[in-house]
């Protein structure tokens, strides 16, 4: 009969005007057996039991089916994780929904019976029928809630509440202890898509970060057990070990050793001068500077086509600070580069990722776009270089930068630099702009804006560029790979109307035909 099965996630949120503190499994509204109904397209309706908790990862309404629960309390109902489940003539037994994405939710009270209906964002919609009251304590609830906003509509007397911007939400910071919440007892991140939301929102904690970012950075894959990884890593240490067995023979091969000897002197110079305020890495005799010589020594010669540039240093030294142990360094760096304005892979180079920006000002930020195309080669985006090619090393502290390149791993954007970019830019060039600076000038201040952006702002601005782009009634053909195509997105039911410009003329579209996710 009911064939809707639907997870919508959401973020930790504090409201004290509610009463709801930020205590795992707190049970703030509990309706018993038969009093919701939830009612399908044709109008039938399937009793069970409701429930709104306080979770560590947000707001949670839980509806059970009555044969679901027959022999369970109803609050112990609200411990279990996960979606929803189906039983096996199809029926929908259970869904949980945390206020996420959804676009609406409206309490209605009829004659007959109190309704709570829920729509998203394709206008899907899911309607709870309150058969024995207890309404208007929902009602309460979510008018205290500062994930909504009460607007005036006669015809609902109990309210409509509509979700509006990100601002003044409150999100938690992953620590150590809520990252263990999810991984299960053989060690799988049982939710990796609702983890990385809550990463790009709140950030993670020094103490969390290791774990994270092995995660993040694919040295191990969020499915995998305790058991797998602890293989993996094995496997890993030993192909980092052969990979000094490629050190090119002086007899055997004359050039390329001495195209190696140049490098790894490059190498040498780099890393004593990265960071050499930083007594963790610098100094000669400094272990860990030993270890960043041989992780880029190491890393050249695995990827060779790729060759050694200076930055990568800068690049590297983060990572090492986090991970620490040296093989997991070097695997988790090497998925770094190919992100990275160095890789080679379609559509990551750094004038691809120029083009993004270029785009995304001229589609959000016209006034700015319109200065610089019309300001010498301004347009050319050379002041940003440095931003994209170092991944705003220059332009924040170590604090601050693992802050941000926890953003950049957990965002839901494989490019969300771009995001950042322009948000620097939105933020502080239109100062610039209305001193009439030329190409050059501008180039010259915005190197001198390192060390003086707010990152909270930047970060806050950073994600209403990506949610502004993301919710265009139609989203250029050009932007797949920058905001990512079907299934890439938190919530299943939000995809970009993605739109095709000049593709008629040549019969197909290129960006849908080539475009493969960046993980």
């Amino acid at each position: 009969m009911l064939s809707l099965k639907v997870t919508v996630k959401l973020q930790i949120i504090k409201n004290h005007n509610i009463g709801v503190e930020s205590k795992f499994h707190n049970v703030i509204i509990c309706e018993g057996k038969n009093n919701v109904g939830l009612k399908d397209d044709e109008g039938n309706l399937t009793d069970g039991y409701f429930s709104l908790t306080n979770f560590p990862h947000g707001l949670q309404l839980t509806w059970v089916a009555n044969q679901k629960c027959d022999t369970t309390p109803c609050n112990s109902l609200v411990l279990s994780r996960g979606g929803p489940r189906g039983s096996d003539n199809g029926e929908t037994e259970e869904i949980k929904i945390v206020l996420e994405w959804v676009k609406c939710v409206k309490t209605l009270d009829t004659l007959l019976d109190q309704h709570f209906l829920i729509t998203n964002n394709n206008l899907q919609k899911m309607l709870f029928v309150f058969n024995k009251g207890g309404l208007e304590r929902l009602t309460q609830v979510l008018r205290g809630w500062a994930r909504v906003q009460k607007s005036e509509v006669a015809e609902t007397p109990l309210g409509i509440f509509i979700v509006p911007n990100r601002s003044g939400i409150i999100y938690p910071t992953i620590s150590s202890e809520l990252w263990q919440r999810y991984l299960n007892k053989n060690g799988t991140v049982t939710d990796i898509r609702h983890a990385r939301r809550l990463i790009y929102e709140g950030g993670v904690s020094d103490e969390a970060r290791g774990e994270i970012w092995r995660c993040l950075l694919s040295l191990h894959n969020h499915s995998h057990t305790h058991r797998q990884k602890s293989f993996r890593n094995q496997l890993l240490a030993d192909k980092y070990k052969d990979i000094r067995l490629k050190v090119p023979d002086q007899k055997s091969d004359p050039e390329a050793r001495s195209t190696f000897c140049t490098i790894v002197s490059e190498i040498e110079k780099d890393c004593c001068r990265t960071d050499s305020h930083n007594p963790l890495i610098s100094g000669a005799d400094n272990p860990n500077q030993a270890a960043l010589k041989r992780i880029l020594i190491n890393y050249y010669l695995h990827r060779p086509e790729m060759g050694y540039v200076q930055g990568m240093s800068d690049l590297l030294v983060p990572i090492f600070l986090v991970v620490r142990e040296e093989s997991e360094v070097f695997w988790c760096f090497d998925f770094f580069m190919n992100r990275s304005a160095f890789s080679k892979v379609l559509y990551c180079n750094l004038y691809q990722q120029l083009a993004f920006l270029r785009e995304v000002l001229g589609l959000l930020f016209p006034g700015i776009y319109n200065y610089l195309s019309t300001t010498g080669d301004a347009l050319t985006l050379t002041c940003c270089h440095r931003w994209f090619l170092l991944f705003f090393k220059r332009e924040f502290d170590l604090i601050q930068l693992l802050k941000l390149w926890d953003v950049l791993l957990g965002a839901p954007s494989p490019f969300f630099q771009v995001f950042i970019s322009a948000a620097m830019i939105s933020l502080h060039f239109p100062t610039m702009i209305d001193q009439h600076l030329s190409a050059t000038e501008l180039l010259m201040e915005s190197q001198k804006l390192a060390g003086t952006f707010d990152l909270d702002e930047v970060l806050k601005q950073a994600r209403h560029i990506y949610q502004q782009i993301v919710d265009l009634p139609e989203v250029p053909c050009s932007l797949i790979p920058l905001v990512g195509g079907e299934g890439d997105y938190w919530d299943g039911f939000r995809s970009p109307n993605f739109t095709c410009l000049d593709c008629e003329k040549k019969g197909f579209c290129e960006m849908k035909r080539d475009y493969v996710r960046i993980s």
